[in-house]
Formats: C-alpha cells, sequence, structure tokens
C-alpha cells in the first residue's frame, strides 16, 4: 500500500514534470528479480507479464509465472507456466516445475508425482529445477504483521526443502547462487534450527546475496527469538545497505509495535508504505491504527479519508475512526462513525468499541440519571483487562452524587485486581464519608460509623500519594469527628492531628482561608475545645483561641467563647 501522504501540494506535481524527462533518461529499467527482493511484488508480477508478452522465452515465461505465485495468485502463476511449458528445453522442464510447485502450493495431490516427473526430466542434475523445489518446499517465508511464516503452509516440508536445497548446492558449486542459502536459511528456520539458519545466511551474504535481504532475514531470527535488541541492529543494517528495502521498514515497524514504541512504528510504516507503494487496504488500516496508537489522531483520520474509496468497504475503519474522534474529543462523530461500525459488524465487535463510544456520548451528556455513556463503558469494564473502566463510571457517579454506586464500582475494580489511584482513593473516601450520613424512616439523622472509618482509610491511602491537598486531610479529621457524638469526638482526639494540618496548610492562604472558611472555624473550635477538655492546657487553648480571632474577628462563637474565659478570669 502507498503512503497516502498528509497533505500533497498542488505545485509539486508541476515542479516535478520539468523534469520528468531527465528522470526517465537516468532511472535504469526495473528489474522483477529486485523488485521481488524488495517485497514489490505486485509491481514485479505486472512487469514481468509485459516481460513474457513482449518477449516470449522458457525463462521470461517462468520468471512471470513465478512472479504471481509469490505475490499470492496461485491460479494465474498456474496459467503463466501452462503457456510457458511449449517453450522449455528437454531437460530444462522449468515451466513445467512452475507447475508442480504450484500444485504443492494449493494442495494439489497430483504435485508430488509432478515433482518426481521434472525431477526425473531433468535427470537430478539441473540446480536451478532443485533450487525452485527446494525453495517451494519452504513455502516462501514472507513477513505479515512481524510475523515471519510461510505464504503456503501446504506447502511446507523442511526436510524435504533441505535434502532439495542440498542436491541444488552440490550442483551449483562453480557458479554459487546465493538464493540458494538464502532459502537454505529459511528452511533450517522452518526445521527449528536458528544458529544454521544464520550461519546459511551469512553464507549468502559472503556469495554476494543483496546484504539488505540477508540483514533482514538475521535480523527475523532474533526477532522470533525475542532478542529485539539485535534484531532492530540487523534490520537497520538493512537499511544502511538499501534505504529502499521495504521489508525491513515493515519489520522494524511492527517490532516497536510490540513492545509498546508506537510512535517509531508509525514512522517506519509510513517508509514502508513510501517505498513499497503498497496500497492494499489491509495496508492501509495498518499504517491508519500505527497513528492511533502513536497518538496522532488526525494523521489516522487522515489516512482513512485520503483512501475512502479503497477503505470503505471495510466496517474497521467507522472503527478505528471512531476511536480517533473519541480521543480527539470530537464526540458527534465518534458517536457516528461507531454506530456504524456497530450497526455493519456487529460479530467484530470488541470491549474498546464500548468503551470509546462510552467516553464519546458522555463528553454530550448533561448529568442525568440515566447516562448513556455510563452503560457503554459498564459493558467494556469487565472484558478489559489494561485499562481500569471503573475509575471512569466511579468519577461519574461520584460527580453526580451517586456514591452508593461509586463505592460499589471501586470495590468491583479491585476485586478485579486494578490498583486504585489517588483520585480513586479520594472519591473512594469522600463517597463513604457521604454515606457516612443516613436519616432514617422518620428523617433523623443516623451516622453510620463504619462509614466514617472506611472514608478515612482510603483518605489516609490518598494522603499518602497526594500529602499536599487539603481537602484529603481535611476529610480526615471531618471522618473523624462526626463518627462520634460531639463531646466523644473531642475527648478521643482522633480528628487533633488533621485539624491541626489542615489549619497549617491553608490559614495562611488567603484564597484558600475563604473557600474553608466554615471548616477552619470547625477546626479552631475543635482544638480549642480539646484543650480545654482533655489537656487541660488554658495556654495552649488560649493560642488557638487568638490564632481564630485573627482570621475570623467577627466570628461570633470565637467572640462567645472569648468573652466566657474573659469572665471566667474575672471570677
Amino acid at each position: 500500500m502507498k503512503n497516502t501522504q498528509i497533505k500533497t501540494l498542488k505545485w509539486l506535481g508541476c515542479f516535478a514534470s520539468l523534469f520528468v524527462g531527465t528522470v526517465v533518461a537516468q532511472t535504469p529499467a526495473p528489474n522483477v528479480g529486485a523488485l521481488m527482493n524488495e517485497g514489490r511484488f505486485d509491481e514485479a508480477r505486472q512487469l514481468a507479464r509485459r516481460n513474457a508478452e513482449q518477449n516470449p522465452s522458457m525463462q521470461s515465461y517462468f520468471d512471470a509465472g513465478y512472479s504471481y505465485l509469490r505475490a499470492g495468485l496461485p491460479d494465474s502463476a498456474r496459467m503463466l507456466f501452462e503457456k510457458g511449458i511449449s517453450m522449455d528445453e528437454k531437460r530444462v522442464p522449468m515451466n513445467q516445475t512452475g507447475v508442480a510447485i504450484t500444485n504443492l502450493m494449493t494442495g494439489n495431490a497430483s504435485a508430488e508425482s509432478q515433482v518426481a516427473e521434472v525431477v526425473s526430466k531433468s535427470k537430478g542434475k539441473n540446480a536451478d529445477i532443485l533450487f525452485r523445489i527446494g525453495e517451494a518446499y519452504t513455502g516462501y517465508l514472507t513477513p505479515a504483521e512481524g510475523i515471519i511464516k510461510p505464504m503456503y503452509e501446504k506447502a511446507v516440508n523442511a526436510a524435504k526443502a533441505i535434502d532439495y536445497l542440498n542436491r541444488a548446492a552440490e550442483r551449483d558449486r562453480k557458479n554459487k547462487n546465493a538464493a540458494i542459502q538464502l532459502a537454505m536459511g529459511d528452511a533450517y528456520y522452518l526445521n527449528r534450527d536458528a544458529g544454521t539458519a544464520v550461519t546459511r545466511y551469512e553464507s549468502a551474504l559472503e556469495m554476494g546475496m543483496e546484504p539488505a535481504r540477508v540483514y533482514q532475514r538475521i535480523g527475523d531470527i532474533y526477532r522470533q527469538g525475542r532478542n529485539y535488541t539485535l534484531a532492530v541492529e540487523n534490520y537497520r543494517k538493512a537499511l544502511e545497505a538499501n534505504p529502499s528495502y521495504a521489508p525491513a521498514y515493515n519489520q522494524l515497524s511492527e517490532l516497536f509495535f510490540i513492545v509498546r514504541r508506537y510512535k517509531d512504528a508509525a514512522q517506519n510504516f509510513d517508509k514502508y508504505v513510501s517505498v513499497s507503494q503498497d496500497r492494499r487496504p489491509e495496508t492501509l488500516l495498518r499504517q491508519a491504527q500505527f497513528h492511533f496508537l502513536a497518538n496522532n489522531h488526525q494523521r489516522a483520520i487522515g489516512i482513512l479519508d485520503s483512501n475512502q474509496t479503497a477503505l470503505n468497504q471495510n466496517p474497521i475503519v467507522y472503527r478505528i475512526r471512531g476511536w480517533a474522534y473519541s480521543s480527539l474529543k470530537e464526540p458527534a462523530k465518534a458517536i457516528e462513525n461507531l454506530n456504524t461500525f456497530l450497526e455493519k459488524a456487529p460479530d467484530k465487535i470488541m470491549p474498546d468499541d464500548y468503551k470509546y463510544l462510552g467516553r464519546a456520548y458522555m463528553q454530550t451528556e448533561a448529568d442525568t440519571d440515566d447516562s448513556v455513556g455510563v452503560a457503554f463503558l459498564e459493558k467494556a469494564a469487565p472484558l478489559d483487562t489494561s485499562e481500569n473502566l471503573y475509575s471512569d463510571i466511579a468519577k461519574y457517579y461520584y460527580l453526580n452524587k451517586k456514591h452508593e454506586k461509586a463505592v460499589a464500582t471501586l470495590d468491583t475494580a479491585a476485586k478485579r485486581g486494578f490498583k486504585a489511584d489517588v483520585q480513586d482513593l479520594f472519591r473512594y473516601g469522600m463517597s463513604n464519608y457521604s454515606l457516612g450520613f443516613q436519616r432514617d424512616s422518620t428523617g433523623k439523622l443516623q451516622k453510620d460509623t463504619l462509614r466514617f472509618a472506611k472514608a478515612d482509610s482510603a483518605l489516609a491511602l490518598a494522603q499518602q500519594g497526594a500529602p499536599e491537598y487539603a481537602p484529603t486531610v481535611l476529610y480526615r479529621a471531618k471522618a473523624n469527628y462526626y463518627a462520634y457524638a460531639p463531646e466523644e469526638a473531642v475527648r478521643n482526639g482522633k480528628a487533633r492531628p488533621y485539624f491541626e494540618q489542615f489549619i497549617q496548610m491553608v490559614a495562611d492562604k488567603e484564597e484558600e482561608r475563604n473557600r474553608f472558611k466554615n471548616d477552619l472555624l470547625l477546626a479552631f473550635k475543635y482544638l480549642i475545645s480539646y484543650h480545654e477538655l482533655v489537656t487541660k492546657d488554658a495556654k495552649t487553648q488560649d493560642e488557638w483561641l487568638k490564632r481564630g480571632l485573627a482570621l475570623f474577628p467577627d466570628n461570633k462563637d470565637l467572640a462567645k467563647i472569648a468573652s466566657a474565659d474573659e469572665t471566667d478570669g474575672q471570677q
């Protein structure tokens, strides 16, 4: 697939046209073998077929059939081979060999006898025929989304591949065909002998094989063995040898995808598309996917929109667009595309579809009792093992004061193994704090001490993660205060250290002081009462009183306490 380019400048085409004559004159004629070596099989087959039609011969028809076979079109390959059979030499049945190996690829029952027949006709002495048969038994190793696997699984027989390739190498001692060694490496790889495979690849390099092909193959071996450092090293060697070698860009991008280096994956896939001219729909979708994962959402959408004719028949396009628009916070477009996807491909729905659709709806919804967005997130959450969607759901319930649901949601998250972050802990604490105030059937306030205890425990953990956040400290104090009757709360002193800390954090900040005025007054009154009833430390009690009056001189409660203290002193 070809790179769609982000925005093609109109004048670029005009500017380039001035040099068409020069470029054509200087550019060498494309070579079928070189195109196939670079993984450009569609271009190779078109050129090879044209060559066969213009210059029909045993070799030109074999090359054409072979190029179609490598492009994944065995039926077309067979027709070309069959056309070339009449041009085969008596002892060199090349196109008959092509028919035999095509039948191997498709699992035809007569294939083995046909292979035996061409070997017999050539007296088992033709190195090229032995090579083509041996290579065919590898199934033609091909990189696909980073996985190295045979294009034709039905043909694979590593033992037969090694046998025929060894016989080819024996017959080819003088010519030293490096391609035989390369295919031998593939055969040993299939035989699970990576060490020998690399040795054979290195032999191909020594015999003059294009370095890019060899280094890519060695990189593939290391990649399959999960030695990603050496894999990257060899892929980069391939590109140093040939900056236009498309398969290495492809493999690098897929490797970076595995290790979650999505920006590197997207950049290398762009280069692959550019040099390979690969415009298959599945390739364009892969390119868009990489850019989405790299958080380049607009680029992903641009690739899809620029190739609508080729891509819009595939419902996955609507999924990628929807995810991207949801991430870009364009909820209307996200909802439209994702709903289209759900309608067109109900059998392909996955949790992330509900996740992005839920988030998109939540961006459009006012606070309601019946959230469509939350309903979708609740569908996705139990199936998503990588992202804690329960956190998003709990946030919605918390902000809408549905505290029982917020607590239940976060409890479910914990049961499913998700670690609560600071915000989760704070919301869990605050929801439990709010639920600590209940009313019975008559409307009388009933405090739930267990809820207050849960609130303090969660807020204590939140405080460890964000020690400078004043509301956490405040509500630890209030949870320990309201859990008991007022005098008991003062006498047990559980709230004291948090009220002291809270005053220290906000009293000297005017904006915070105004925001938390009532809470500060509660803190001062608590501490004054504590030192009166518990420590009986009149000096400390007086210090807290004076400090409170200095901040709130017009407060009647503090003034009343001060007046009572003066009266007691006079008596």
